[in-house]
This record gives C-alpha cells, sequence and structure tokens, in this order.
C-alpha cells in the first residue's frame, strides 16, 4: 500500500463519517473534499473539474425539465386518482405499485413520490388507514421503477457516462432490466406477503402539502416524453441527445420557463454527481481502485466471478444506505472495473451489478431521496428502514447478481 492509497483510503473514512453525521449538506461535504483532495495533491485540478464534462450529468439536468413539464401538466394527479381508486377496488397495495414503478422507469421517481405522497396521505385519512403502511411501499415501488431503465434514475446516466468515457457503449434504454425486472418482482412479492406485518401502524404524520406550481393540462409533456424514450430506445440519437430535444422543444412551447426551469434543476444534487466524479477519479488515479479490487479479487477466489459480483454488490449497497446513491456509485465504478480488468472478464456485468445496487437503498431513510420524502409524512423512525429494508436488501441483492451472472456471464 502506497502513501498516496493510504491517505486516499483515510479521505474516504472522513468522508464517509461526515456524510453519516450529517454535520454538514452533501453537497457542501462532497464539494469541500474535492477541493481538499486537489490541495493535498491526490487529484489534478483538470480532473476535478472533468464531472462538469460527464454527459451523464446533463442528461441527468435535462431529464429533470422534462419531468418538471410533465408534472407541471397535471396529469400525474388524473393518474394517482386512477391508481387509489384501484387500490380502493383490490383492497391491497399492489395496483398502486405497479403503475408507480412503471411511471418512475421513464420519470425521474423524486417528484412521483413527492405529488404522491400527499395525495396516499389524504387517502389513508379518508378511510382510517395508518399513512405508514402505505408510504414506504410508495417510495420502495418508486426504487423498483427507477432501475429498469437507462433514464429511471439518475445513477443509471452517470454509471452510464462513464462507460462512454471508457470507449464503451454504454447501456441501452431497457438492458438493466434484465436483472432489475425479476428483482423488483421479487421485491413487491416480499411487500406484498409481509409488508403488512413489518410495517409500523402509527396514526400520526407530518401533513405534506401539495405541490403549489400552477398546472396547465395539456399533452404536450407525455407526447415530448413518448417521442423522447422512443428515439433514445431505438438508438436513432443518443439519451443525452433525446433529453436535449425535448428540453428544447417544451421550452419553445412555454412548457418550460427560464423561471420554473431554474426551480426544477436540483442544483445541489448536480454539484453532489459533479463533486463525486472528481472523487472517483482520485480513487482511480492514486491506485486505491486497484487495490481495493485486487482484495475483492483475492477475497471470492473460492468463488469465482460470481463471488466478486456479490462483493461489489454489497459494498455498494453498504455505501448508498450511508452516503448518496450516486456517491456510492461513483466510488465503488473504478473498483469494478479494475477487478474486471483483472479478472480479464467483461466489464459491463459489474456496472449492471453497481447500478441496481446503488439505486436500491431499502434499509435507512438517508439512502436513497425518496425514502427521505415519505420519513416525517409517515411517521417512521430510524429502525422502521432497517426492519423491513435489510431482508429486501438481501432479496434484492441474490436475485439481481443472479440473474446478472445468467443473463451476461453465462453462468
Amino acid at each position: 500500500m502506497t502513501v498516496e492509497i493510504a491517505l486516499m483510503i483515510g479521505f474516504i473514512c472522513l468522508l464517509l463519517l461526515v456524510l453519516i453525521s450529517e454535520i454538514i449538506k452533501p453537497a457542501s461535504a462532497l464539494a469541500g473534499g474535492l477541493v481538499l483532495l486537489v490541495a493535498a495533491g491526490l487529484l489534478e485540478p483538470s480532473s476535478a473539474l472533468s464531472g462538469a464534462a460527464n454527459e451523464g450529468v446533463w442528461t441527468v439536468a435535462l431529464l429533470f425539465l422534462v419531468a418538471g413539464a410533465v408534472q407541471q401538466s397535471g396529469l400525474l394527479h388524473s393518474f394517482a386518482s386512477s391508481v387509489l381508486q384501484a387500490c380502493r377496488r383490490s383492497g391491497t397495495l399492489v395496483p398502486m405499485m405497479i403503475p408507480v414503478a412503471g411511471l418512475s422507469a421513464f420519470l425521474n421517481n423524486t417528484p412521483v413520490v413527492m405529488m404522491l405522497t400527499p395525495v396516499l396521505q389524504r387517502w389513508c385519512r379518508e378511510r382510517g388507514i395508518a399513512p405508514s403502511k402505505v408510504l414506504l411501499p410508495l417510495s420502495y415501488a418508486a426504487i423498483f421503477g427507477g432501475t429498469l431503465t437507462l433514464i429511471g434514475t439518475s445513477t443509471n446516466l452517470i454509471i452510464h457516462g462513464f462507460m462512454l468515457e471508457e470507449g464503451m457503449q454504454g447501456f441501452s434504454m431497457f438492458e438493466l432490466a434484465a436483472a432489475s425486472l425479476p428483482a423488483g418482482a421479487a421485491g413487491m412479492l416480499f411487500l406484498f406477503l409481509f409488508g403488512h406485518k413489518l410495517l409500523p401502524e402509527r396514526s400520526f404524520a407530518v401533513s405534506m402539502e401539495m405541490p403549489s406550481d400552477q398546472q396547465t393540462r395539456t399533452m404536450l409533456p407525455i407526447v415530448v416524453l413518448v417521442g423522447m424514450i422512443t428515439a433514445a430506445a431505438l438508438q436513432l440519437v443518443t439519451m443525452f441527445q433525446a433529453a436535449l430535444g425535448a428540453a428544447i422543444i417544451l421550452f419553445a412551447a412555454g412548457s418550460i420557463t427560464r423561471r420554473t426551469a431554474h426551480q426544477l434543476i436540483p442544483l445541489p444534487l448536480l454539484v453532489i454527481i459533479v463533486s463525486a466524479v472528481g472523487i472517483g477519479h482520485a480513487v482511480e488515479q492514486t491506485g486505491t481502485a486497484a487495490w481495493a479490487a485486487g482484495y475483492f479479487v483475492d477475497a471470492s477466489s473460492g468463488m469465482g466471478l460470481l463471488g466478486v459480483l456479490l462483493g461489489i454488490y454489497l459494498l455498494t449497497t453498504i455505501f448508498t444506505e450511508v452516503i448518496t446513491n450516486n456517491a456510492a456509485a461513483v466510488l465503488m465504478f473504478p473498483i469494478a472495473h479494475a477487478a474486471a480488468v483483472q479478472l480479464g472478464t467483461d466489464p459491463v456485468p459489474f456496472f449492471v451489478v453497481i447500478a441496481i445496487a446503488a439505486s436500491a437503498s431499502f434499509a435507512t431513510p438517508i439512502g436513497y431521496q425518496t425514502n427521505l420524502i415519505v420519513y416525517e409524512p409517515g411517521g417512521y423512525r430510524f429502525t422502521d428502514y432497517l426492519k423491513i429494508g435489510i431482508p429486501l436488501n438481501l432479496i434484492y441483492m441474490l436475485v439481481t447478481v443472479g440473474s446478472v451472472y445468467i443473463f451476461w456471464t453465462g453462468g
């Protein structure tokens, strides 16, 4: 172990402690950490700023604009009403979880959960149902859906952007679904069978107001969204080009204005992603990634490729539960890439595992933004997430890694 690797490991441990303790906000912690790495000579300034040129980062920003236009159209409210009527008829949450997952596959799942949370609160109050039985499954369903497509979550796009930087093709629109669809189905089955017993029943919940954005009913954002997805899925253009074209059309039509664009793009999230990308480069350039990869390969030598995939997934999901999902993905990408090189195998299965593991955060409220959104409205405690989230994490890990091993490696 070199001095640079030791310093980098110390830096990562310090960063994790800061993020877990929530002394300062994640965006400030990661940006400050990036500056510290440059000042310490562990990262070149050009590499520190490379995240700003990452195609995945810009795609994330553009997709927030498209999702915001769809949300402001008012059509999501009609969707919510239909979903709740189906839940009332069936008496279960399955009619809610399936369409929420489907919607979250094509829209950023954060606005979906933000819009549905107050609607579900009111629905629960009118029927005497504890919101704690409903809101966490809402968040989980959105996470399930986000892992299905390239555009379902920012994590997928960041990994996709890294792959493009490495000269690889990147993910296709529905490539991840071969692993995430069976994992999501297993997750829904688990919640259907055990969710009611494991979820707490608390009548107290903080009321969440409905979004106050002015809404005008129009089909244009939906038409543009479908066109964007179709163009990218058929590989007529890249995902970035499709998102850029969609945003330009929505701007030209007045569905998005300069004022609403400023409100729709989450600048702290972009700071987190850009800073995390720079830190990821430091992990690679200092040799820390290769060192950690060698440890994984040696430790799992008895299980071969399957063992390494399990190890990569486990470490990624641990990182995700205690820091942001994007930071976890960025830290793990160079490690996974180095592990694939040392094994002499295709790195794509490793990147699929990271993309899904980084989003599949079920055991803490801080691991994924949708979990945090429902935390107070559902009246949850930290231990509630552990109780239902840990077994769900294990199910998701086993199904995902098994699917990747079968479909990507031919195991």
